[in-house]
C-alpha cells in the first residue's frame, strides 16, 4: 500500500510541476556568448645601441684585416633567406651576388639583421657602419653600384679608430 501511495503522490506533484497550472511555463534565456579579449599585438622591438654614440672625428681609417665580416655576412645571408622578394635570383654574378631589387629594404633589412646579432649598426649613403665597441668600427659596402649583392670579406672597406658613431 505504501507503493501506492508514494505513486499517487508522485503522479499528483509531477502534474503540479510539469504545468498542471495555467501559468506560463519559463523559458530558458540565452546568454550572449562573450567576444573573445583581443590578443595584444606583437611588440616590435627596437634594437637600441648599448654603445654611446661618438662623433665622426673625419680620421684616416686604414684598410685592415676586417675582424667583423661574419656579422655581416649572416646578416645579408639572413636577408636573402627571409626576403626573397628584394632579390632577382635569376640575374646573378656568381656566388650569390644577386640582383637587389629594393637597395633601400635590403640596406635596412641587413642593418636590422645585424642587431638582431646584437651587434651596433647603421646605415650610411654607400656604406654600413658596424661596431662591438668604440675602440673601432668596420665600413661595409653591401652593394655593388650596378645593382647587386656584394658580400663576404669583400664587402669589407675599411677600420676607423675610434669608432665613428
Amino acid at each position: 500500500m505504501n507503493a501506492r501511495r508514494f505513486l499517487l503522490s508522485a503522479a499528483v506533484l509531477g502534474a503540479f510541476a510539469c504545468g498542471g497550472s495555467d501559468a506560463p511555463v519559463p523559458t530558458a534565456v540565452a546568454t550572449p556568448t562573450p567576444a573573445p579579449a583581443p590578443s595584444p599585438s606583437p611588440v616590435a622591438t627596437t634594437f637600441t645601441c648599448p654603445l654611446p654614440a661618438l662623433p665622426d672625428l673625419h680620421n684616416t681609417c686604414p684598410k685592415l684585416t676586417p675582424q667583423l665580416w661574419e656579422f655581416v655576412e649572416n646578416a645579408i645571408q639572413a636577408t636573402i633567406q627571409q626576403h626573397p622578394e628584394l632579390f632577382d635570383f635569376n640575374d646573378d654574378l656568381g656566388g650569390g651576388a644577386f640582383k637587389v631589387l629594393d637597395h633601400d629594404r635590403y640596406v635596412n633589412t641587413v642593418v636590422d639583421n645585424i642587431h638582431k646579432q646584437g651587434v651596433c649598426s647603421r646605415a650610411e649613403v654607400e656604406e654600413i657602419q658596424v661596431k662591438t665597441t668604440n675602440d673601432f668600427n668596420e665600413q661595409y659596402n653591401i652593394w655593388v653600384s650596378a645593382g647587386y649583392v656584394r658580400h663576404g670579406p669583400h664587402s669589407y672597406i675599411t677600420t676607423c679608430f675610434p669608432a665613428q658613431f
